[in-house]
């Protein structure tokens, strides 16, 4: 049977893919107020907020753009030379307790190797009308979620010459009201290598909406505005100027732009639980390999380029603004009519090649598989389907798609029609270390008085599995205990994982239990001198 593509893959008919990179209504220059406060900042149960007002007949005023800026800053994770290690944007959701909400990868505080990434975390402020942001402030993590790529910040001082902390927070919008065509305000700093350091913002409408298998609501909000990566984390309001949604990249990408926006309702968990900590409390965030989530054991490569995770699904709906999938599933029943796909594409230089590689249980498919010089820009959302003519419908079997872009292979996806075979996850291998290097072995060993232990492990059989999680004993007593992490990393390779402990990592006999799913899958074994 001869399989078809509909609409052909990766093809000027991807018209999903040239909406999402139209252009917005406009850009510009934040203009905020001076260190003033605005009439438009009003005392709420200890918060100072702004955001839309209700005024006489139960009106609606907008609040303008200048205000707003007042509770946004710019995220600068530092050395203790005062070097920026990366550059984003933050709000502020609580003024009376403090709190940033802001994007996890900018403040995510481990380097590729598992070292630490930085010493301080700085924020400057917006006050003043045309100027570059001012540092004013600095910030604790306190709280993060690795599968909604969100982070809470705390303030913990002023620097030297600022006022006490005065910022407003935004007032929460419903996003469940959010729809194709809802305008939106976006604002955030340009990031590394501007030649303008100053906060702007930009307008454009919502255009679509995506998610993957096993969540019930939406993952993501589309848009065809696109910030540069200094964005990420920066917050999105409607046109009232209430905060629905965060800007963000998966994995930190300063040779990307920013084009997805995490619906404001994937963060109120993560900032009730922020509001309950106490001042002294610090969080712990899980040390691993951080993948380019598109199913292959690689981190972001120095390139910049970065095809994230391939996901499935049922059923689509073609809209004005572009296509919009729903059903996300990874197993299908047999005879389903299509298979619908989509995954982001980041840095790709317009012209590179990007192929499509489809195989049907290993053999492949050339009928569905395509190649493209890509003209996309730094960031895009590909999806498409495949299909069958007549009334027969998909074969059956493991169907796995690969995308390459420069002879290089960026993601790896599996989708199941017809029945999910049966994975065993295992482990083997372990070693372990204080540092990684590139190829996911130790770089250096395991020692007393260094920031983090790493345990190293080769794996088989994880195609099928969720979740992976660890516990990290010492001298057999149970010192941590990750939160439960997405597997993006396919199904054969090489992983670590470590634990980064408050007080450093103290000698004595250290061991790691994996667990994927549930099930352990390997103890690592590491003596610390």
């Amino acid at each position: 049977m001869r399989l078809l593509r509909a609409p052909r893959a990766l093809y000027p008919a991807l018209f999903v893919l040239a909406a999402l990179l139209g252009g917005c209504d406009r850009a510009a220059d934040v203009i905020p107020g001076g260190g003033k406060q605005t009439p438009a900042a009003t005392a709420t149960a200890g918060n100072i907020t702004v955001g839309p007002r209700v005024g006489p007949g139960q009106t609606v005023a907008d609040a303008a753009d200048n205000d707003l800026a007042r509770a946004v800053v710019q995220v600068i994770p530092s050395t203790d030379d005062g070097k920026p290690v990366r550059m984003g944007t933050g709000v502020v959701v609580d003024s009376a307790r403090r709190l940033i909400l802001t994007s996890y990868p900018v403040v995510r505080p481990y380097r590729a190797d598992g070292g630490p990434a930085y010493t301080k975390i700085r924020l400057a402020t917006n006050r003043e009308a045309g100027r570059a942001p001012q540092p004013e402030y600095e910030a604790e993590l306190l709280v993060s979620d690795q599968a909604t790529g969100l982070a809470i910040l705390r303030v913990s001082r002023a620097l030297d010459g600022a006022p006490n902390f005065d910022l407003p927070a935004v007032i929460p919008g419903d996003t469940a009201g959010v729809t194709p065509g809802t305008v939106i305000r976006l604002f955030g700093h340009p990031g590394e290598g501007a030649a303008q350091n100053t906060l702007t913002v930009q307008r454009g409408a919502v255009t679509g909406q995506r998610s993957e298998a096993g969540q019930t609501s939406r993952l993501w909000l589309k848009t065809a505005a696109r910030m540069p990566s200094g964005a990420a984390g920066g917050p999105v309001f409607n046109q009232a100027g209430a905060l629905i949604g965060v800007m963000l990249q998966e994995v930190h990408n300063p040779k990307a732009q920013v084009g997805q926006i995490r619906p404001f309702h994937r963060a109120e968990n993560l900032i009730d639980q922020a509001q309950k900590d106490t001042e002294t409390f610090r969080q712990i965030a899980p040390l691993y390999l951080e993948g380019t989530g598109g199913g292959v054991a690689r981190p972001i490569g120095s390139d910049g380029i970065r095809v994230g995770k391939i996901s499935f699904a049922l059923s689509a709906i073609d809209t004005p603004a572009g296509r919009d999938l729903f059903d996300y599933e990874q197993a299908f029943k047999p005879g389903i009519a299509a298979l619908y796909y989509e995954y982001t594409v980041e840095g790709v230089p317009d012209g590179t090649v990007v192929e499509e590689r489809w195989f049907l249980d290993n053999i492949k498919q050339d009928s569905v598989s395509s190649s493209m010089a890509w003209k996309g820009g730094s960031f895009g959302i590909v999806n498409d389907r495949i299909a069958v003519p007549g009334a027969g419908g998909l074969p059956s079997g493991r169907w796995r798609v690969e995308v390459w872009s420069g002879n290089v292979l960026r993601a790896r996806g599996v989708a199941y029609v017809g029945g999910r075979p049966a994975s065993e996850p295992a482990a083997k291998n372990f070693t372990a270390g204080s540092l990684a290097s590139p190829d996911g072995t130790p770089a250096a060993p395991p020692q007393s008085g260094q920031s983090q232990v790493l345990g190293f492990f080769d794996y088989t059989g994880m195609e099928g599995v969720s979740l992976i999680q660890w516990i990290a004993f010492r001298n057999k007593q149970r010192v941590y205990q990750s939160p439960p992490i997405a597997w993006d990393g396919g199904d054969v390779g090489k992983f670590w994982i470590g634990v980064r402990p408050i007080d450093g990592v103290a000698s004595g006999s250290w061991e790691f239990e994996v667990r994927a799913d549930g099930k352990i899958i390997g103890m690592v074994p590491a003596r610390v001198p």
